[in-house]
């Protein structure tokens, strides 16, 4: 799912000697397993705030909510795929952070392994594969100014040529900023772009298939402004591209503006309620055209402990696209974030090494990436686990599921589907870790990827626009950081 997270804040109160332990919360209820998982976990939290102990006093705060940016983003590690380097869409921008100084990281890493399926087609195209990257991070954080950068670059390159491809390029750059215009007044902005060729399955901007090269881009400018001790509001406007670099797939290539004005409640120490209106002008090239949509949306967001955060937002969605068709929509989005560890958390980038959970949701209407479609009612969920089994070894999962149900901008295209046509798409990850030094570690996985579009055909469509495959990937790397 493209998933877009905001911070959610901590309080602590000057007169209180120990924190406040909240009962069990269900955010909401998609599946049993996420309802396990959920009440497990809050179990967990519970447990754990009974034995934090009181903050000293020099270090506690009034109930004043610190700025946040515009969405709600999880202080979580930035995914990088292990089986080709590149970030995860729609989770890979963090909040910086004020008062940290300076830092930089160089890494390099080597990652090679076999993929059966290349060109993502349902013969599959097989080939042995090398993945060299590079990357770069520089962090930095006064009083006033806080920045986050991290760029990157490699190739996965085939040696057996799938398809007369050599070789497939990605290129990418996360940076987020904030600046204390005043003391009440506070600027953020978040910019995440990537240059490269393989479809990324968690966000809606790209396609679900190989159409070549493509840009994409998410930007975002918040102004959080302090209206009083408990009351908040912030002001937001994000840009998101798409373009593909073949004329033959620029019918795919997309632009979206997005308005929203969001009010921020704290009510107690850890529970902050919030209510905002969104406003999405959409621009896309093919028959679909383009639309506008309206989106109004209450939350709620609750610590039950330092180490375990959850957020719920609800609402309803209003599309209306430029030939006249009109869809409503309930629009739902969760995130869960838990941190095992007899630590709290220092950073907010957490150590590949540590024992977290960060589990994204949300049923929303999103644009389709098929020429011939209007919007489409999807949900997604992200789950990434990382698990410390020793001080050296630790395994991770990363998951990504969507199911979309895609409604068509003709009755010509409805007539021949026979229905609202659907899309399943599932990628998963696991993968081990071994730290040989401090700087230095190798790493081994599997990967695999299905996409399921039905077998539905139009008279107006092409076959890749229909097309099911799926993928393995297996994979083995080592990579170097100072």
């Amino acid at each position: 799912m493209s998933f877009y997270p905001a911070a959610t804040i901590l309080f602590q109160s000057q007169s209180s000697k120990t924190r406040s332990i909240i009962d069990i919360v269900t955010i909401i209820n998609y599946s049993r397993l996420g309802a396990l998982i959920l009440a497990g976990l809050a179990i967990a939290g519970q447990l754990e705030a009974q034995e934090d102990l009181p903050a000293a006093e020099s270090e506690t705060e009034d109930q004043t909510e610190t700025p946040p940016s515009s969405e709600f983003i999880p202080e979580a590690p930035i995914q990088i795929r292990p089986d080709e380097g590149s970030p995860v869409a729609g989770t890979e921008v963090n909040a910086p952070e004020f008062n940290i100084g300076r830092h930089f990281q160089l890494s390099g890493s080597l990652t090679g392994g076999y993929d059966d399926n290349v060109n993502l087609t349902p013969t599959g195209s097989p080939s042995w594969y090398a993945n060299p990257t590079g990357t770069f991070g520089y962090r930095f954080g006064n009083a006033r100014l806080a920045m986050d950068l991290l760029t990157g670059g490699g190739i996965n390159y085939y040696f057996d040529h799938p398809g007369g491809r050599y070789y497939d390029p990605i290129v990418y750059l996360t940076f987020s900023l904030a600046y204390k215009v005043t003391p009440r007044l506070t600027l953020n902005f978040l910019t995440s772009s990537a240059y490269e060729s393989q479809p990324e399955y968690s966000t809606e901007f790209t396609a679900n298939r190989r159409l070549g090269n493509y840009f994409r881009t998410d930007d975002r400018l918040s102004l959080h402004y302090s209206l009083s001790p408990r009351w908040s509001s912030v002001t937001g406007y994000s840009l998101n591209a798409l373009e593909y670099e073949s004329s033959a797939a620029s019918g795919h290539d997309r632009l979206q503006h997005s308005f929203s004005e969001h009010l921020r409640y704290l009510w107690m120490p850890t529970t902050t309620l919030s209510g905002e209106y969104r406003f999405s002008l959409n621009e896309a090239e093919g028959a679909g055209g383009g639309s506008t949509t309206q989106s109004l949306i209450a939350g709620l967001e609750q610590s039950f402990s330092p180490r375990f955060r959850a957020d719920l937002r609800s609402g309803i969605q209003f599309r209306s696209s430029d030939n006249g068709g009109g869809q409503t929509s309930p629009y739902v989005e969760t995130s869960l974030e838990y941190e095992l560890g007899s630590q709290g958390r220092t950073s907010s980038r957490r150590s590949s090494t540590g024992t977290y959970i960060i589990w994204t949701s949300r049923y929303s209407i999103e644009e389709s990436d098929l020429q011939q479609r209007a919007g489409r009612e999807t949900f997604r969920t992200n789950l990434k686990l990382n698990y410390a089994i020793t001080a050296r070894i630790s395994a991770s999962l990363a998951l990504i599921y969507s199911h979309g149900d895609t409604e068509t901008t003709n009755q010509i295209s409805s007539r021949s589907l026979g229905g609202s046509p659907t899309e399943n798409i599932f990628d998963i990850t696991p993968s081990v870790r071994y730290a040989i030094t401090q700087h230095c570690a190798v790493n081994v996985g599997y990967r695999y990827t299905e996409v399921d579009r039905g077998s539905h055909a139009t008279v107006l469509e092409s076959p890749q626009d229909i097309t099911s495959y799926s993928r393995n990937r297996y994979f083995a790397g080592i990579t170097i950081s100072f």
